[in-house]
């Protein structure tokens, strides 16, 4: 078991709840659901369905999802690959970011973020489940993350390894996946697939506005089964090597 300044060290330069190896106070500690959406703006989702393009229909589904959603859940946005490739490698894996923090009172600000999007760049699924996990693990409760995607890794990471290094860690948080627009893709199902079974979550797939809106509305609003987080300083065996897979997956160029 590792000691807790050993995990607050680990955490402390990317949670905003951390300061000086401190836990600040949350006010989401108390709160029994927190979910963090993982959205996927890549390039690919300019394709289109149906005459109108996956990034457009994500953002309307997502709108009318939050906005219903059940009022004393803690509700994220994670985005990755909204920005322009530059031709570096480092740079354009790492491009994901935490837009904003799981809250009870930010459904106008999620939405607003939502519209902001332009899907540009890769599709870093890898280093974008790592850096969520490490936005979650302040909170108490049941907890998951929600991960949209439309298509595989493409910055060589394994996402699926990840999710069974992270089940086999303790780390027991739930990943549910939305595959949108992945039916004719048999690599990028499998992938997706894998994930969410890997972690105990549960697989969507998604290929018009009516299967988004389920497949997320029944994934914020339901309860999590199986283990979860709910300690800052609960035992996690194998985190030495999923730091050392993050900081591999960085120094690639």
């Amino acid at each position: 078991m590792f000691p807790l300044f050993t995990v607050t060290s680990v955490f402390s330069q990317s949670n905003p709840f951390f300061n000086n190896n401190q836990l600040k106070q949350n006010p989401y500690l108390s709160a029994s659901r927190s979910v963090l959406i993982v959205f996927d703006a890549s390039n690919s989702m300019e394709d289109k369905i149906r005459s109108e393009t996956k990034i457009h229909i994500a953002k309307r589904v997502l709108e009318n999802v939050i906005t219903k959603a059940a009022p004393d859940i803690n509700i994220g946005l994670r985005v990755y690959g909204a920005s322009n490739p530059t031709g570096n490698h480092y740079i354009d894996c790492n491009d994901s970011r935490l837009v904003v923090l799981p809250g009870t009172n930010n459904r106008r600000s999620i939405i607003s973020e939502i519209y902001k999007i332009l899907p540009r760049g890769f599709t870093p699924i890898t280093y974008s489940l790592l850096q969520a996990v490490q936005d979650m693990i302040p909170y108490k409760g049941e907890k998951s993350i929600i991960l949209i995607s439309d298509g595989l890794e493409t910055c060589e990471g394994d996402p699926c390894q990840l999710a069974q290094s992270l089940f086999n860690s303790r780390i027991n948080l739930k990943i549910d996946v939305v595959g949108f627009g992945v039916k004719d893709d048999l690599a990028a199902r499998e992938q997706l697939m894998c994930i969410a079974l890997n972690t105990n979550g549960k697989y969507y797939s998604a290929d018009n506005d009516d299967e988004l809106t389920q497949g997320l509305s029944e994934s914020i609003n339901k309860s999590v089964s199986g283990r979860i987080i709910t300690m800052i300083n609960e035992p996690l065996e194998d985190l030495p090597k999923l730091q050392s897979e993050k900081l591999n997956l960085q120094k690639k160029k």
